[in-house]
């Protein structure tokens, strides 16, 4: 692998690492990990103007730049299959294309009212409807996520590469960093737990840089 193709893995990293922290600025709380549900929805009521609107521009401009390590990874399996490590980088940015929008959308919580003083003076249907837009938009992800967790194991089958590879698929990554989040207590896993996806992207990108 060429140093040119890792500086497009070491720049995911970074948009990874960075839409981590905006998820951080979103929704972490000082509680545990099990406190709120996987999305931490809930903690939404507990966010201010300053945070939902720097939360989303981080979140919005990192989803950009975690697309520079999909492009890694379709230039990692090409010689495998060149057709299926192009639909691995369509399907995983997929992702990303839906994710910008999911962050995006918390900057209407710094709009009037959507704040935590004025939270519960919020017609309960508008609160509804504003976490079943962003519930949509997570859904919508989801056949990316599942498609490119699928071809990276099949891919990384190929001989050339070491077995644990196959092992560091996105599906497994995230499986493994929700599992540890969830059981953290406070105040770190309330921190922690709405970065799992962020910090199993950029694992994957670690860990394909290493073969």
């Amino acid at each position: 692998m060429n140093h040119t193709n890792k500086t497009f893995a070491y720049i995911g990293i970074a948009g990874a690492l960075t839409m981590a922290l905006s998820d951080m600025i979103l929704l972490g709380q000082p509680v545990s990990g099990s406190y709120y549900d996987i999305s931490s929805f809930g903690a939404m009521q507990h966010i201010d103007s300053m945070r939902a609107a720097l939360g989303s521009i981080l979140g919005l401009v990192a989803s950009f730049f975690i697309c520079f390590g999909f492009w890694f990874l379709k230039k990692v399996f090409e010689p495998v299959n060149q057709k299926l490590s192009t639909v691995l980088f369509i399907a995983l940015s997929s992702i990303i294309f839906f994710g910008g929008a999911f962050h995006a959308g918390y900057y209407f919580i710094s709009k009037p009212g959507f704040s935590p003083d004025s939270y519960n003076l919020i017609p309960q249907i508008v609160l509804n409807d504003f976490i079943n837009h962003l519930e949509l938009i997570s859904y919508l992800g989801v056949p990316g996520f599942l498609i490119g967790s699928i071809l990276f194991f099949k891919l990384s089958l190929d001989e050339q590469f070491p077995k644990w590879l196959r092992y560091c698929n996105p599906l497994t990554l995230s499986f493994i960093f929700l599992a540890v989040f969830y059981f953290l207590p406070e105040p770190v896993g309330g921190y922690l737990k709405p970065t799992f996806l962020n910090l199993a992207t950029a694992s994957l990108f670690i860990f394909s840089t290493r073969v």
